[in-house]
């Protein structure tokens, strides 16, 4: 990569000669080594590697394969978890879900990307195209197949059913029928999610195959944002959404550390009900989907 003898790349590599900034220029561009991190010697300098899709842009495509190729980075690893602290519903869960899957994608298409084609289209579950969702769907696969907790909060579901409440007082829909048929398979949505909590067990794509461990705790007051820390071994990742598709990464230990700890202490302050808890876990999902049945009001 530094066109230079293998003699001077050992030298280099031993001490013995220091790398020019040109060269650490090099490999930074080449393995995306991130210098800010090597340089950084206070735990209040935090460097981030920004995934950004701007609207101009934008493209789905990319942000699933962003996805897909972090889940599969730690997929490979005997020691592994993915921690979701969440306001909203992680987004893989829609993914089992083709009219969830394709109003969402709609939805996010219509309001996010400049200059969307859809801008002026109603919903039809066909305006998003089967390559897309199958994309989708490899998603939640490799998700389902590492163990994760999720800490939800009561407000979970919110963003989804006022879009879709809002989608039919625009006129969005074709038929009552639309907006209603989504109403129904949130509650499909919210019926798998329960009984892979009763299993502490995720499912495959089609909600048979047996997935990896799942943990899901339930916070009523503490969850502010979307955050994602990944645990590999003893090393940590931490994951912050910007912007709604805008994703901030770092391996910083002492940010990591302290978004673990964070965790920690919301997961002593939430209740498990994965497993356990079966009170608490049937009070928990019937709230959910009394949410639904006033969105279904709201269509009526």
């Amino acid at each position: 990569t530094l066109g230079i003898s293998r003699d001077s790349a050992y030298r280099r590599i031993r001490g013995e000669t220091l790398l020019s900034l040109d060269e650490v220029k090099i490999i930074h561009q080449q393995f995306g080594v991130s210098v800010d991190t090597l340089l950084t010697t206070s735990p209040s300098e935090v460097s981030f590697r920004m995934h950004t899709l701007d609207s101009k842009n934008f493209s789905f495509d990319k942000y699933l394969n962003f996805l897909l190729e972090n889940l599969e980075k730690i997929s490979g690893y005997p020691e592994k978890e993915i921690i979701w602290y969440a306001k909203d519903l992680p987004i893989w869960h829609y993914f089992r879900f083709p009219a969830l899957a394709s109003f969402k994608f709609y939805f996010w298409d219509k309001t996010f990307v400049k200059g969307s084609k859809l801008r002026a289209e109603k919903y039809r579950q066909e305006v998003i195209t089967k390559d897309l969702l199958a994309l989708a769907g490899r998603v939640w696969s490799k998700y389902a197949a590492i163990p994760s907790t999720e800490i939800l909060g009561n407000e979970n579901l919110d963003s989804t059913l006022n879009q879709i409440a809002f989608a039919y007082e625009c006129g969005v829909f074709n038929s009552k029928k639309d907006a209603m048929d989504l109403c129904d398979e949130c509650c499909q949505l919210m019926e798998q999610i329960k009984s892979e909590a009763e299993e502490g067990l995720k499912k495959g794509i089609d909600m048979c195959d047996p997935g990896e461990r799942f943990a899901l705790y339930h916070n009523e007051v503490l969850i502010g944002d979307n955050s994602v820390l990944f645990k590999i071994a003893d090393r940590r990742m931490a994951f912050i959404t910007a912007n709604q598709f805008s994703i901030l990464t770092t391996t910083q230990e002492s940010f990591c550390r302290l978004t673990e700890d964070y965790i920690n202490n919301m997961i002593n302050k939430s209740t498990l009900i994965s497993t356990t808890a079966e009170k608490e876990r049937t009070k928990f999902f019937n709230a959910m989907l009394d949410k639904i049945a006033l969105t279904r009001l709201k269509i009526r």
